[in-house]
């Protein structure tokens, strides 16, 4: 039923979601913040967030929001009333034109964002079984972000020319006044003769038990390396009954945080300078250097729960309040790291 419902708005919602915030001037060679603030100046929150997509040679940007923000009627359809919350799957087909690859990654979000994951169409299970193009639970976020280190040099992800993608979007409206869902994400494209090297995206689920009222929780996950291979970057993602994130890597603690609204996103190579890591400090931090994998170190995460609600907390559901999760996610070269915990 969903795929036929999908397939009979797809154009619509193509012509929309590929519209952008204006068209490109003065746009550097290469992706950087040149290309970032739309000049916006509407009555909603985020304005500043409206990104500029690359020149059409460098890559593509895809597009969820309105097409004229004059237009009374069109904004009424991306509008989120006070204390609502929606996960929708929202078809589009890719910008690029022939077969490319890409790795860097923009997304750009207004408030009551949770989440946007691209995936491939058909792909668009909350479980993630299929192939991820990326996401980002944050408002602002770049994948990677600066120089690319030496060891990084070459990698690209493919995309075949006009793909057909899934936008997944997570909205939560904790605010007393409606607010406008809008996000855009930039695809970069990598010279094909470049790439060297194919990232995939992480992404490993953990599931718990439901977590009585006044009650708390550690939710545990793990995953036995099957290749050698190297994590590129990592956080967690969750919603906000989680008070702390963690992943360790044959033990040793490598990423420790605690914001659920706006996750920590740490990269690991022989350029980024992490902030240590210090379990139970509320302070985000991670392992700096490479993250190498070999074939059967393990992989774990873990997440602490408090329920401070009425009722009971559920897992594996999108409700921001009512529902927790707790996935590892991010990139990586080498082994395929998807699915639920061996837990």
């Amino acid at each position: 039923m969903r795929a036929n419902l999908r397939t009979s708005y797809w154009a619509a919602a193509a012509a929309a979601l590929l519209i952008g915030c204006g068209d490109v001037s003065d746009s550097e060679d290469s992706p950087s913040e040149e290309n970032s603030g739309c000049g916006l100046a509407t009555q909603w929150g985020g304005d500043e967030n409206c990104i500029m997509p690359p020149p059409a040679e460098l890559g593509f940007q895809l597009h969820y929001g309105p097409s004229n923000y004059d237009d009374a009627a069109e904004i009424q359809k991306y509008l989120i009333p006070s204390s609502v919350d929606t996960n929708i799957y929202e078809p589009v087909t890719a910008g690029n034109t022939s077969d490319i690859y890409f790795y860097k990654r923009q997304y750009r979000m207004r408030p009551g964002s949770h989440h946007l994951i691209v995936s491939g169409e058909g792909q668009g299970s909350i479980l993630g079984t299929g192939r991820r193009l990326g996401g980002s639970q944050n408002s602002i976020k770049d994948n990677p972000v600066g120089e690319i280190p030496p060891e990084n040099r070459g990698i690209g992800m493919p995309l075949a020319a006009g793909a057909r993608l899934i936008l997944n979007l997570h909205h939560f409206n904790s605010t007393p006044e409606p607010l406008l869902r809008e996000a855009w994400v930039n695809f970069w494209y990598i010279d094909a003769a470049d790439v060297k090297q194919e990232a995939k995206e992480i992404f490993l689920w953990a599931f718990g038990s439901a977590i009585a009222p006044s009650a708390k929780a550690t939710v545990r996950g793990k995953k036995t390396i099957s290749e050698a291979g190297r994590i590129l970057t990592l956080y967690g993602h969750r919603h906000s009954n989680n008070v702390r994130f963690s992943a360790y890597l044959n033990g040793e603690l490598v990423f420790d945080d605690y914001d659920w609204r706006e996750p920590a996103v740490f990269e690991f190579n022989t350029l980024t300078n992490n902030p240590t890591p210090n379990l139970g400090s509320g302070r985000a931090g991670a392992r700096t250097g490479t993250l190498e994998l070999k074939a059967g170190d393990v992989l774990e995460w873990e997440c602490d729960i408090e329920n401070h609600h009425a009722e009971p907390i559920t897992f594996g559901e999108n409700e921001a309040i009512t529902s927790e999760m707790c996935i590892l996610v991010g990139d990586a070269v080498g082994p395929a790291l998807m699915g639920l915990s061996e837990l």
